[in-house]
């Protein structure tokens, strides 16, 4: 009977030993649930980026260089987004990470467990043996082991609930880690495409930037250009007017100089009338002469005749007288015929004169029409000519005008659809 006992307490002893591992299996497994609560914990971190070092933000702007800060407004703002999504991506990595290596060691928490629940389920098949064992030799210990083993069996029944339940605990916790790894897994690619984004918007903006910039330049240089142009075309119109005035004040001479002309021509025709009138008078001065001389030759010839008649009839006294007649009209007549060549040689003279003053008057007056012709010529050309020089310049002036108030509007227009845009982000 002592070996029953021996038995007994020795059976009774070994769920007393095996019952307390089940306590140290469920604290271990309750420990991954403040693991999960203490990665889970980092999630609203994550959610919160704004509580970062201020160092971050002097780092990166330590390491800017001087031409960034020359970069508008809406550059370094997306710089430091980006810088922002650079340390969400980070932390996000970090985290899941960490969700990794706590999903690892859930695993093999889980095998632990496993492993415990085999090592239970082996030893409950060898109680059962040993119930069985004690059954062929005693009925009553069948009953009190019968009893004891239900009693085991309960217990176990809930530990192994506990486990089961432990372990439905541990897989929920598991799926919701795989979840939050999911949803960081989301929020990464969300992360790099934002990144991107971001990058292709700061790319964008400093492509549309440099646009701007060669943009004014080119318009400055545009506008410098036009400045020139209209400087030109400004001194070619004062030159204009400068050579419409000149244009002018040679007509004015020119007609000065007609009007001279005209009063020379004037004179000349007075003196030309003046010596017509002389010359008149001389060749009836010479015909007078010439009808003297002709009148005298014939009293000449007369006397002379006379004079042999008296020569014939008279004495010789009478012949002194006679002869001192002859001789006195022989001079007179030369005289007559001398006066009478000198008019001659005048009149020819002044005939000459008339028609040489006459040649270079009528050369003048025609010289000073065709000057007067010509100059109204060129004045009209020159007047043609600066009329649409002006036109051009005011066409010019339009159109550089126009391009200047075009050029305004269309940066205006940038500004503000960069400004709305500015906004909107």
């Amino acid at each position: 009977m002592q070996t029953p006992k021996g038995s007994r307490t020795s059976s009774a002893e070994v769920p007393q030993r095996k019952s307390p591992a089940t306590p140290r299996t469920a604290r271990q497994l309750k420990i991954p649930g403040s693991d999960s609560e203490a990665v889970s914990s980092p999630n609203p971190a994550s959610k919160t980026p704004k509580d970062r070092s201020p160092k971050v933000t002097e780092r990166k702007v330590l390491r800017s260089p001087v031409a960034e800060k020359k970069r508008p407004s809406r550059v370094t703002e997306l710089e430091s987004q980006l810088t922002h999504l650079q340390d969400d991506l980070k932390k996000t990595k970090d985290q899941l990470t960490a969700s990794e290596s706590w999903k690892r060691r859930a695993m093999q928490e889980a095998e632990e467990a496993k492993k415990q629940l085999s090592a239970m389920s082996a030893k409950l098949e060898e109680s059962e043996q040993q119930l069985m064992e004690i059954s062929a030799s005693e009925d009553d210990r069948v009953q009190e082991l019968r009893k004891l083993s239900q009693d085991r069996d309960r217990a176990w029944q809930s530990e192994l609930e506990a486990v089961q339940k432990q372990h439905s605990m541990d897989s929920a916790a598991l799926a919701s880690a795989m979840n939050e790894i999911q949803k960081l897994k989301v929020q990464l690619e969300k992360a790099h495409e934002s990144e991107a984004l971001q990058t292709k918007h700061a790319e964008s903006t400093h492509t549309e930037i440099q646009n701007l910039r060669i943009e004014l330049t080119e318009t400055l240089s545009l506008v410098q250009k036009l400045k020139s142009e209209l400087t030109d075309c400004r001194e070619s119109e004062s030159q204009a007017l400068e050579a419409v005035h000149k244009t002018q004040t040679q007509l004015e001479a020119a007609n000065k100089t007609i009007e001279m002309l005209g009063s020379d021509a004037t004179k000349e025709t007075k003196a030309y009338k003046t010596l017509t009138l002389e010359l008149e008078q001389s060749k009836a001065r010479v015909k007078s002469l010439e009808g003297l001389v002709s009148k005298l030759q014939a009293e000449l010839i007369g006397n002379s005749s006379k004079t042999v008649e008296h020569l014939k009839d008279n004495k010789l006294p009478q012949q002194d007288g006679e002869n001192e007649g002859i001789q006195q009209l022989n001079v007179e007549l030369n005289f007559a015929k001398l006066e009478v060549n000198q008019l001659r040689s005048a009149l020819d003279a002044a005939e000459v004169r008339y028609q040489e003053e006459y040649i270079r008057s009528t050369l003048q007056i025609r010289g000073a029409y065709e000057q007067v012709e010509r100059i109204k010529a060129q004045s009209c050309q020159r007047e043609a000519e600066l009329e649409e020089e002006l036109k051009k310049t005011k066409a010019d002036a339009d159109e550089v005008e126009s391009k200047f108030d075009s050029k305004g509007n269309g940066i205006a227009e940038h500004k503000r659809a960069k400004r709305n845009a500015q906004n909107r982000n």
